[in-house]
């Protein structure tokens, strides 16, 4: 008999997909939940993870949501030891490293998902770089920055302090382009992703050389270094809290040492400003003649928060002939002869002009610290004027929008290209609404600050259920009571409870003791997504299907991508199928245990399209003793929810090596899926992790049942050669942080040669034990003991093949 299997709505499946708040946090319902976001998909995602907001500028607020709807399809799902990263483009692009990241916007994508409730997101993105194979000099970045002031936000501590060793690394990885003469980092302006910009076009001038315009010549920036100096003191408040005196105190002078280069060599005193100078042939680092918008990048570090730097750069905002322009801040002050409005080719960015979100992002946050500083007179009117010109740009056909450029006086955006750069993400923007405009400023210690930079026309204003320190927190200001039935002035409120009332609106709550369950750091227990498939086609786990519109890949379905755009695409869809039904089967290297399957559903029919909810669906899995066999029916599927995630529990675990979800079509339309997710609770009891879940370069999945028993269908790693390397990644260390630990690696060498490789804990390659040697086994699997620094938390170790790996194949890691 078939056990009966039933649907439960998308918010059962978000509970398990993220660490969450307690159960007994609970916020406040003042405002609207659900108009806001009325015309987004993923609707029950917004409503468990965003903060709402209240005020009088519409055109902020329509802007607010539509980014945390966009923000939600760049949360890209990797693998089940590594969990989330954040992408800049919604379609891999080709100059993207490991698992589609790309480090240049990776500060901004932090400072905005942290206020999401769920704490996995940003989390495990700052351990793919702290930890695992991101490349953090890929280009400039301020990311041991933004983790630290992740912290501001949830509180976590302990997992930042966890990160410390990773936040030194990526620190001293920087040491080949700092000129210790000069005291400052140098670097290609492209690779401080801003190609065609100033320095390029007065090289290319000097030295009649076109080509040194796109990538610029080595220069020292005020971008480059103002990150640095935040990294460095990121690190050094790190280490104090973490009990590292010493290296704190090391950092703290390598942060003051490049800040006093910086104004030593970067501030210019005839033009009053942070400018660029060029490297090569320089030995007087002559000053660039010209402003760019980088040279405001300094102030949101602390870094020229006096009257002297702050006051002249801060007016050079709002000079017609500085950055002001109808869709500003621009790149290039106006009147440099650099200065072009319009692209002089089909190239998607030209720096010395545009309007560039990744750059207002950054001179908002200065705007913002330049007006709560002592010494600087940026008004509340000013910085809303430029928060206001930064939603208006954010448009297209009148609706909310981001591409990747926009020009400074025309509606229309210079970068913006098909199944690209649609809804990027390079920027902040509600960050900058939630800690700028309406003032809750994150600390550290149990202080809730509350400075809004609010017009002094606004009569309300209010921010809902925004985590902080494990609360929901709420902002009411009514300055005649009458909006929220709660009196006059500014109402705050802690997990539903108010606990302030008073009539300013600068002020400072003590809040209670957080209540949290569960987190990404030392104690993470958060389900793991055991179908998500980072390498591609053709690796597992392995995606098909019956039938697949020509344009809609099966991989797709698993490919940790999830948004429901019909453009850029992301699905599988059985359209033009001459089948009244189609199976779409994922199969895993080994047999699972699971007990629900999560489809994200494609429906394009509102939008005039033939996909639409299955009629009726059927789910598939394997059984030893009988094969194939019926998991769950639902016909009809009338509680299929379009666009959303849906799950099916099952009455009780099962184990099967694929699920097989056999979908009906309705009448005359077809049937479509975005993501296909298995959530199962991370297995930490044995130790063990196989060969086959690692992130495989080259090597490839072997089933070799007279040899390894393992797994029940002798799933292993083999086909191994000189280069490929095996990725294990959630290597837990159950929170002891003890250091070197023994771990047994399981293989067979079927050769008669020893074979060699390489072993790298968390990115650090060059400490000691990292080379391990495999004997000859003849063919039998064994295992050898290695010695590995772990840390608290999740690990990543990769095994780097460096010879004789043709007859070897690897089982499994044992964590002893």
């Amino acid at each position: 008999m078939i056990p009966f299997y039933f649907l439960v709505y998308a918010a059962a499946a978000l509970a398990q997909q993220s660490p969450k708040l307690a159960d007994n946090v609970i916020g406040t319902e003042f405002l609207d939940h659900d108009s806001p976001i009325s015309a987004y998909f993923g609707k029950e995602f917004l409503k468990q993870n965003i903060p709402y907001i209240d005020i009088p500028d519409t055109n902020i607020e329509e802007v607010y949501y539509y980014r945390w709807s966009s923000l939600a399809g760049h949360l890209r799902y990797t693998t089940a030891g590594s969990g989330y990263i954040l992408t800049e483009f919604l379609q891999p692009v080709g100059y993207a490293e490991e698992y589609n990241t790309i480090d240049a916007a990776a500060g901004h994508q932090i400072d905005e998902a942290r206020w999401l409730r769920g704490g996995s997101y940003t989390g495990d993105y700052i351990q793919i770089y702290t930890r695992g194979p991101g490349n953090t000099t890929q280009y400039t970045n301020w990311i041991t920055d933004a983790a630290y002031r992740r912290a501001h936000v949830n509180g976590d501590v302990d997992f930042l302090t966890s990160q410390l060793d990773g936040f030194v690394r990526m620190w001293d990885e920087w040491d080949f382009v700092f000129d210790s003469d000069v005291g400052l980092y140098y670097y290609t302006p492209v690779y401080d992703a801003q190609e065609y910009s100033l320095p390029g076009y007065v090289e290319a001038a000097a030295t009649d050389n076109s080509s040194i315009q796109l990538p610029g010549p080595n220069t020292y920036r005020p971008s480059h270094n103002a990150y640095m100096v935040a990294n460095a003191r990121a690190v050094a408040e790190t280490a104090k809290i973490a009990g590292y005196n010493e290296l704190s105190a090391n950092f703290t002078l390598l942060a003051d040492a490049v800040e006093t280069a910086m104004y030593e060599h970067l501030w210019s005193a005839d033009q009053q400003f942070f400018v660029d100078v060029i490297r090569p042939n320089n030995p007087n680092l002559t000053q660039l003649q010209g402003r760019e918008e980088v040279g405001l990048f300094p102030f949101r570090f602390g870094i020229g928060l006096q009257e002297e730097y702050c006051a002249p750069s801060s007016r050079e905002l709002f000079d017609p002939d500085g950055f002001n322009t109808t869709y500003g801040p621009t790149t290039l002050e106006v009147r440099s002869k650099y200065y072009d409005a319009t692209k002089p080719s089909s190239y998607c960015c030209y720096w010395n002009g545009q309007s560039w979100p990744f750059s207002t992002a950054h001179v908002l946050k200065s705007l913002a610290a330049m007006h709560r500083s002592d010494s600087c007179s940026v008004g509340a009117e000013q910085y809303h004027q430029y928060l206001s010109i930064y939603a208006t740009t954010q448009h297209k056909d009148g609706k909310p929008y981001v591409a990747e450029s926009h020009y400074p006086d025309l509606d229309s955006w210079s970068a913006d290209s098909f199944n690209h750069s649609e809804h990027y993400d390079h920027s902040t923007n509600n960050d900058d609404v939630i800690t700028g405009l309406l003032g809750l400023v994150p600390r550290l210690d149990g202080i809730l600050q509350i400075s809004p930079i609010i017009p002094s026309n606004w009569t309300y204003f209010a921010l809902e259920n925004a985590p902080y320190h494990g609360h929901l927190i709420t902002i009411l200001y009514d300055a005649d009571g009458t909006r929220y039935g709660e009196g006059l002035g500014l109402h705050v409120f802690v997990d539903g409870q108010k606990i302030h009332t008073g009539p300013d609106l600068q002020v400072e709550v003590q809040l209670p003791e957080p209540n949290v369950e569960g987190g990404n750091g030392i104690n993470d227990t958060a389900p793991v997504n055991i179908a998500a498939n980072v390498l591609g086609r053709g690796a597992y786990p392995l995606a098909n299907a019956t039938f697949s519109f020509a344009l809609d890949d099966p991989y797709k379905s698993i490919d940790g991508y999830l948004f429901y755009y019909s453009e850029p695409d992301n699905r599988w869809t059985n359209f033009g199928s001459p089948n009244a039904n189609d199976t779409l089967q994922i199969t895993f290297p080994r047999p699972r245990n699971f007990s629900s399957v999560t489809l994200g559903i494609y429906s394009d029919v509102a939008r005039n399209g033939a996909v639409d909810c299955p009629q009726a669906i059927e789910i598939y899995g394997s059984s030893q003793a009988n094969g194939s066999v019926l998991l769950a029916k639902l016909d009809p599927f009338d509680t299929c929810m379009p666009n959303e995630l849906n799950t099916i529990f099952l009455d009780e675990p099962v184990e099967s090596s694929f699920i097989a979800v056999n979908m009906y079509n309705k009448k005359d339309l077809f049937v479509g899926v975005c993501e296909l997710q298995v959530w199962v609770p991370p297995d930490r009891t044995t130790g063990i992790y196989y060969a086959v879940d690692a992130v495989l370069t080259s090597a490839e999945v072997d089933f070799n049942p007279a040899e390894s028993n393992a797994t029940a269908t002798g799933a292993v790693v083999g086909s191994l050669q000189t280069g490929n390397s095996v990725l294990f990644s959630g290597i837990y260390d159950h929170g002891r942080g003890i250091g070197s630990r023994e771990v047994q690696l399981s293989y067979a060498n079927s050769g008669d040669s020893t074979a060699m490789a390489e072993i790298v804990v968390n990115s650090s390659p060059g400490k000691a034990n990292n080379t391990v040697s495999l004997p000859p086994t003849g063919g039998r699997f064994a295992t050898v003991p290695l010695q590995l620094d772990l840390l608290p938390g999740k690990n990543f170790v990769n095994l780097m093949v460096q010879s004789g790996y043709d007859v070897v194949e690897l089982e499994f890691l044992h964590v002893i």
